[in-house]
């Protein structure tokens, strides 16, 4: 198959890496937060590039793989992430291992955890239920505390309790961290969590009172690994030590300690959210990558202008491409940046909690409902955005862009849906908008932005005049636009339910708010992320250049209303503003297989005949076609004796042979 034209695909990808203005390398560095990161990362792409049972078809190879290697825990969970296949123990050591450490005493972390790592038992997290998927407090499962045996009665009350979609459940787990209602005495305390036995480590058959098993097949064939099931208490005794008791602790006279924060059970589910924002970038960037590749070196059409050497031009140097794609480029690393700086906070908050201060926990929380909104739908939106700039090729599985999707599309509902939690992030704003209506100062830094709302310009737009467009780019001038216009949306908010309007019928004031404090916050984070580079470093200005990008996106394309709404930039200005924008785009543009390939995805990771680092598309998908069982000899023997009862029913083999 080898033409010019093939040979072409490898010349067009080649050509762009040697024309990029900066190092790819370099950038890696930057996107990873440090060398040793990215060597590590790299070190378990060579694992997995070496092994066999690493294909993208393999399942629960990972953990076996990991202990085989003798990697460190971290390590088995960046292996997960980095081959991006999930198994039945993802949740087990994302989740179930990571609860009882947060939210255990030392004594409950050392009986469970060690006995976790060695797989001695397997766990997952059951939270969300049939009837009340992201209704933490309606959750209906109940732990009734019974004094005379010392144990806690944990009871699925009716269908709608059962837990369900619970990653793990439904084949491998032997124990869960379970979501109940703590009940004493005939009084609820709210959801409190406890270590369930669901499935004996002898002979793996269901505890007596556990009914348990898996789900089905999900949509779009995505988290075809995972064994998402269901579970049913008919009143499973556990002893009380059971229940974990770092923060919340009920003695053995039934006498109930509070936590130091009401909301502390949720930990869980915040952690899981943090790792959420970063991955999401990371899904984004796999898909922009295919993306980029794939429409560097496919041609297609002539243009206004015909290419000296009569070559079509190439798909990327068209407007529209670049309009769709360079955005999301940015925005893949706006996610994943602003990823590092929130796990690193929660980190800093774990500690604190460990001292009893819950101090971050209500903006953390706030932080993550955002973000994971945000990311999630940005992610998976603009992965589809991906799929069909590739033209008819991308809808092939073998572009590897539809596996992409189909994994990260329920991340838009799991861990809380985005609508609800959205609705979390308007309220706990509206409680800064109380502290500046009393004359008080928000001192959050990541909700700093209310503050506008009693300053001198908090009616005015930021002055952007034609001649001062350029001040578009002025980090200050960015921020300062968009948290004026996320307060004002919020101070918008406040005065709808002022009026008499009722909380259920501002869902979507709720949802623009949540956007904008995840966009606020992506943003200012982005820029701390260019500061933190020497100054003369060459990698910054590409940095910046995307920093910029991302802003204007969201001020031309995303959300151009609720800026214009809202008085944070003025429409007279809006038409200098899209030049610089059109500007960044090209700019961008010319060094979009750079700004991709420093994602440092292997070819087996992508998993895409399209978007292979060598640009050789067309032949790579050839080669994946042939490789259909359905066109092996068998596979068409046994077509072909099918057809043939239709090609030769009654008359069918007469009338064929005189046409």
């Amino acid at each position: 198959m080898t033409t010019d034209l093939l040979r072409q695909m490898n010349i067009d990808i080649e050509t762009a890496r040697q024309k990029a203005s900066f190092s790819a390398k370099d950038m890696s560095t930057v996107i990873y937060g440090h060398e040793m990161v990215l060597d590590i990362a790299n070190k378990l792409r060579d694992l997995l590039n070496n092994e066999p049972l690493a294909a993208k078809a393999g399942t629960e190879f990972l953990d076996h793989l990991g202990q085989e290697k003798e990697l460190s825990d971290v390590e088995v969970q960046a292996l997960s992430f980095v081959s991006d296949l999930s198994s039945p123990l993802t949740l087990h050591f994302a989740a179930f291992i990571a609860v009882i450490e947060a939210q255990g005493t030392e004594e409950q972390a050392a009986k469970w955890v060690d006995a976790a790592n060695k797989l001695a038992i397997m766990g997952c997290y059951a939270q969300t239920e049939l009837g009340h998927g992201s209704n933490v407090q309606g959750l209906r499962t109940t732990a009734t505390y019974d004094r005379n045996t010392d144990e806690f009665l944990i009871h699925s009350p009716d269908l709608t309790a059962a837990k369900w979609w619970i990653g793990g459940l439904g084949l491998a787990a032997t124990h869960c961290v379970c979501q109940a209602q703590l009940i004493i005495d005939g009084k609820n305390f709210g959801p409190h969590i406890f270590i369930v036995p669901v499935r004996s480590t002898k002979d793996r058959k269901p505890i007596k009172g556990v009914t348990v098993g898996e789900i089905g097949p999900k949509a779009y064939g995505g988290f075809n690994t995972v064994d998402n099931g269901f579970a049913m208490f008919d009143q499973v005794r556990i002893p009380r030590d059971n229940m974990l008791m770092r923060f919340a602790k009920v003695t053995n006279t039934g006498e109930y300690t509070k936590p130091v924060h009401n909301k502390l059970s949720y930990g869980s589910m915040v952690k899981l959210r943090v790792g959420m924002i970063a991955e999401a970038g990371m899904k984004l960037g796999r898909a922009a990558t295919i993306a980029t590749r794939y429409t560097t070196v496919r041609r297609q059409f002539h243009g206004d202008a015909p290419n000296k050497d009569g070559l079509e031009k190439q798909v990327i140097s068209y407007s529209s491409v670049q309009h769709r794609l360079m955005p999301l480029i940015s925005l893949a690393y706006a996610m994943v940046f602003a990823g590092q700086t929130i796990a690193l906070d929660f980190q800093e908050m774990n500690r604190k909690l460990m001292n009893q201060d819950a101090s971050m926990l209500p903006d953390i929380h706030l932080a993550t409902c955002a973000l994971k909104v945000w990311c999630t739908r940005r992610s998976t939106d603009g992965q589809e955005e991906c799929r069909k700039a590739m033209g008819g090729h991308g809808y092939s599985i073998f572009s590897g862009i539809g596996q992409i999707f189909a994994t990260a599309v329920p991340s838009n509902t799991y861990e809380g849906d985005n609508y609800v939690l959205a609705q979390q992030v308007g309220r706990g704003l509206l409680k800064h908008l109380g502290t500046i209506a009393k004359g008080g100062k928000v001192n959050n830094g990541s909700c700093s932005y209310m503050n506008y709302l009693a300053s001198a310009d908090a009616t005015s737009p930021v002055p952007l005049d034609n001649a001062m467009a350029k001040a578009i780019l002025d980090p200050q001038v960015q921020e300062h636009i968009f948290g004026l216009r996320a307060a004002r949306l919020v101070a918008d908010l406040g005065q709808q339910l002022k009026s008499g309007r009722a909380w259920s019928d501002v869902n979507m004031e709720c949802w623009h708010i949540a956007f904008a404090h995840a966009e606020y916050t992506l943003l200012t984070q982005f820029h701390k992320k260019i500061q933190s580079l020497s100054a003369d470093d060459k990698i910054v200005e590409p940095v910046r250049r995307l920093a910029n990008l991302f802003a204007l996106t969201q001020i031309c394309h995303f959300n151009t209303a609720p800026f214009l709404t809202t008085g944070a930039i003025r429409v007279a200005d809006m038409g200098a503003i899209q030049s610089v924008y059109r500007e960044l785009i090209a700019g961008v543009a010319q060094d979009a297989v750079a700004y991709t390939d420093a994602f440092h995805f292997s070819d087996n990771e992508l998993n895409s005949a399209l978007g292979a680092y060598d640009g050789r598309a067309y032949e790579r998908l050839w080669e994946a076609v042939q490789a259909n069982p359905l066109n092996t000899d068998q596979g068409r023997k046994d077509i072909d004796e099918c057809l043939l009862k239709i090609l030769h029913e009654g008359e069918n083999k007469k009338i064929a042979a005189k046409l």
